[in-house]
């Protein structure tokens, strides 16, 4: 008995003594998760300003690169589109012509890239990258164009697969075809007989759906029809939706909005309050409240988002693949709004 005693001693003492090496490795790891999880710090009270500073700074640090994007198969018109709305949209809520200038510099070298015949590839991609990248590529085309940047050889390209684009438009949905009608007529393209009617559709706006029909997805196709009748925040005025349609909009979109923010869903909730500014009913107490609270919510490398669980998955890709349209379309919201004030 005595001896089982002393052994127990003898253990239990072993076992207290740590390994200063392993000690110093727990340490390390410990203040690697802190490092990684205060990098998506919320930020808490903000102001407008401040959150624009913070979302050109993550801008101008993200790690956007074209060819890695298109090596992995991935939508990179998609991201392209993505990333250059960011820019477009700090270059609106820019104060200075040095601003400016440096926003304009950083879109630069992925203009250049459009410039390259490999970027125009949109004919030999199969089917399911084509539907991902079609609206892009003609977004991107516009974007450019909305940055004052040449987009002769771009337009060129874009005529080489006009007809594939023009019979893509019959596996595309209401919202999609009320989106690409607008850049056919931007670029006075002939449009396809699909889309001859497209500036009346109007999605569940026309049938006035309940709340509960909006989950994630018919919300956001609710917002598009939005965006295509204001022009994406460029026309203060629209002709798609008659004074009943406005009305519904006023009455549906707080309570969409409520439902999502009990889901914190960021990305969402920013296109739904962006639609509020759109159609001008930023005059309440919830509009506000929810203004705030998107403010509130941007991380302090200023991102707006929360997807530190997907970087588990793909790594350091997660910037621009959650991140970066989150950031762009909580970014929309507050240049949007500031604009109309």
């Amino acid at each position: 008995m005595k001896v089982l005693n002393l052994f127990l001693v003898v253990f239990l003492l072993f076992g207290c003594i740590q390994d200063p090496k392993k000690k110093s490795v727990v340490k390390q790891q410990t203040s690697v998760k802190k490092k990684s999880q205060s990098k998506k710090q919320k930020v808490g009270r903000n102001t407008y300003a401040a959150a624009i500073k913070r979302t050109t700074k993550f801008a101008n640090g993200l790690d956007f690169n074209l060819d890695y994007i298109r090596k992995k198969g991935l939508a990179d018109k998609k991201f392209l589109a993505e990333f250059l709305g960011l820019y477009l949209k700090l270059q609106k809520a820019a104060t200075t012509a040095a601003e400016k200038k440096a926003l304009h510099n950083r879109v630069v070298p992925f203009y250049n890239k459009t410039l390259e015949t490999s970027f125009h590839n949109m004919g030999a991609v199969n089917d399911k990258l084509f539907k991902k990248n079609s609206m892009s590529y003609m977004r991107i085309m516009w974007l450019l164009n909305e940055m004052g940047f040449n987009i002769t050889k771009y337009k060129k390209e874009l005529a080489k697969v006009q007809k594939r684009m023009d019979n893509h438009m019959r596996v595309r949905g209401e919202w999609q075809r009320a989106v690409f009608d607008k850049y056919y007529d931007f670029f006075k393209i002939k449009k396809p007989v699909i889309l001859q009617n497209a500036r009346r559709l109007k999605g569940p706006i026309t049938t006035q759906k309940a709340l509960k029909f909006y989950d994630r997805r018919n919300a956001y196709v609710l917002t598009h029809f939005v965006f295509a009748a204001y022009d994406y925040g460029n026309k203060k005025t629209q002709t798609r939706f008659t004074k009943v349609d406005i009305d519904y909009l006023k009455s549906i979109l707080p309570q969409i909005i409520k439902k999502f923010e009990l889901k914190q869903n960021d990305d969402i909730v920013a296109e739904l309050l962006t639609c509020l500014v759109f159609i001008g009913k930023t005059d309440t107490e919830a509009f506000k409240v929810s203004y705030k609270r998107l403010l509130s919510r941007q991380n302090i490398d200023g991102s707006f988002g929360s997807y530190e669980r997907s970087r588990k998955k793909i790594g350091s890709d997660v910037e621009f693949r959650q991140y970066l349209h989150t950031t762009l379309v909580a970014l929309e919201t507050l240049v949007e709004f500031e604009d109309r004030k």
